[in-house]
């Protein structure tokens, strides 16, 4: 803390998390106390630390320390609670003789408007430039486009999107954690930017920083290397909004998992906003201390599962829009229905059917379209689905392709073959037969809901990517779709 009293860069993470939550609560303590008591005990108070649910706030004489505590603890403790989220225990403490003549801390707001009271610490921040200079190193930028305007809402991410635009409006006081998972390209790190961009354009003196697991553990790997260690620990402490992409990078990093571990708990426990997305829900996070997995449970979590046809077509509809381009509505049909799972992908075809159609001067139809876009597409449907089809047959066909028997795809075995035929089999049982996950689990040794789920993804995920993988299931669905 400096002479006068604000907030400065160098407090260490228990100072700063006493003082954040101060500032929350004293605007409540505004109301519920008469204007006497907030002027001559309230707002000279001091916080000194918050660590472990103690909250120790000091006073400058033992009368006013004997007045709180008779009078004022109560309101004071139910306010600490609701400004860090759980129940704190305050102790008054006797400042030293240096800190008692030094006047009412400086960052504790004054009896103002309700806007003014919200933003208690503005212009200390926006002074300091030690945090801006960590944080041009550290954070990552927002993009520009990734905005709640630009992004298509559809069943498959409703949840998510409402609670990424909760956090973004009120940060800290809802859904904290928030935790988005889902597969890879279904728009997380759009999400994670618009909640970082909204905050920004409505609170700009917020202090936000937006990492990815693997920045962070190049950063932290860097502090430890040229002894910034320190240095590295007070910036991530004094953020007001942690946005943090891609954390399952952090998996089988023991330091850098023991300095996550140590500031998600810094701020979470003064009440700052964390947001975290990952390809994996908490539980399915093996690799995660329980520690971790269970404070990332007890927030909000959310899932972001492939889009509907209508979603991945309106996608497209909105990047024309956005792009100046017109393309055909069965081309646009054409391409949602051939690419399912990942909206980069979805998106990165049609900006090179946009640029070949360009290049080449060829119209837009889906002749050209099929002509260009083969690696990105699995293949369009071309003849209809057999719903009655035996889920048996379609094992039986797949084990016979892959040179193994229908009980080796029931079995416990792990080696690739066997475990590429079995993700095959769930894929086509879902996409030719219409089953429900219960059932192909049922067919494939009683496996579970999302073992199945996240076997189809998989084969989604890789059938744009590996060629080989794509031409036997084209030949697979083509035999058993005849």
């Amino acid at each position: 803390m400096r002479s006068d009293g604000q907030l400065s860069f160098s407090d260490n993470e228990y100072t700063l998390a006493a003082r954040h939550a101060w500032e929350r609560a004293v605007p409540m303590l505004a109301n519920k106390v008469s204007k006497i008591t907030y002027e001559s005990y309230i707002r000279p108070m001091r916080p000194v630390s918050l660590c472990d649910g103690e909250m120790v706030l000091g006073v400058g004489t033992a009368f006013a320390r004997e007045w709180v505590e008779k009078r004022c603890l109560p309101v004071i403790k139910a306010a600490l609670d609701s400004a860090v989220g759980q129940p704190v225990n305050v102790t008054i403490k006797l400042l030293p003789g240096s800190e008692r003549d030094d006047g009412p801390c400086q960052e504790v707001p004054e009896l103002a408007p309700p806007e003014e009271a919200q933003r208690p610490s503005e212009r200390v921040r926006m002074r300091d430039s030690a945090f801006e200079e960590m944080r041009a190193e550290i954070s990552l930028e927002l993009c520009d486009r990734f905005t709640f305007d630009t992004f298509v809402v559809g069943p498959s991410n409703q949840l998510a999107v409402a609670a990424a635009e909760a956090v973004a409006d009120s940060p800290g006081s809802l859904y904290n954690p928030l935790f988005i998972y889902g597969p890879s390209g279904l728009g997380k790190t759009h999400l994670l930017h618009a909640i970082g961009r909204r905050i920004r354009e409505g609170k700009p003196w917020t202090r936000l920083a937006v990492v990815d697991g693997e920045t962070f553990t190049h950063h932290y790997v860097a502090s430890l290397r040229e002894r910034k260690s320190d240095r590295f620990r007070r910036f991530l402490r004094s953020i007001d909004v942690w946005l943090v992409d891609d954390i399952e990078f952090l998996a089988g990093k023991e330091h850098t998992k023991e300095e996550f571990f140590h500031t998600f708990n810094a701020l979470h426990q003064s009440g700052r906003q964390i947001v975290l997305t990952s390809n994996r829900s908490p539980r399915d996070l093996r690799t995660m201390d329980d520690r971790l997995r269970s404070r990332f449970e007890a927030g909000l979590i959310a899932d972001i599962s492939p889009p509907s046809l209508e979603t991945r077509v309106a996608i497209l509809q909105s990047r024309c829009e956005a792009e100046n381009w017109t393309v055909p509505s069965e081309v646009l049909y054409f391409i949602a229905d051939a690419i399912q799972s990942n909206v980069r992908a979805l998106e990165g075809a049609l900006t090179r059917l946009v640029v070949n159609a360009s290049v080449l001067r060829a119209p837009i139809d889906t002749d050209l379209a099929q002509a260009v876009l083969t690696h990105f597409f699995i293949g369009k449907r071309t003849s209809p689905r057999k719903p009655t089809m035996a889920l048996e047959d379609i094992v039986t066909a797949v084990a016979d392709s892959f040179g193994v028997t229908p009980e080796i795809l029931r079995s416990q075995r792990r080696d690739r073959r066997s475990s590429l035929a079995r993700q095959v089999a769930m894929y086509l049982c879902r996409e030719i037969a219409d089953a429900s996950c219960r059932e192909i689990g049922a067919v494939l040794g009683g496996r579970d809901h999302s073992t199945v789920q996240r076997a189809i993804q998989k084969i989604e995920a890789q059938m744009p990517l590996e060629p080989e993988i794509r031409s036997i299931v084209l030949e697979l669905r083509s035999r058993l779709t005849r």
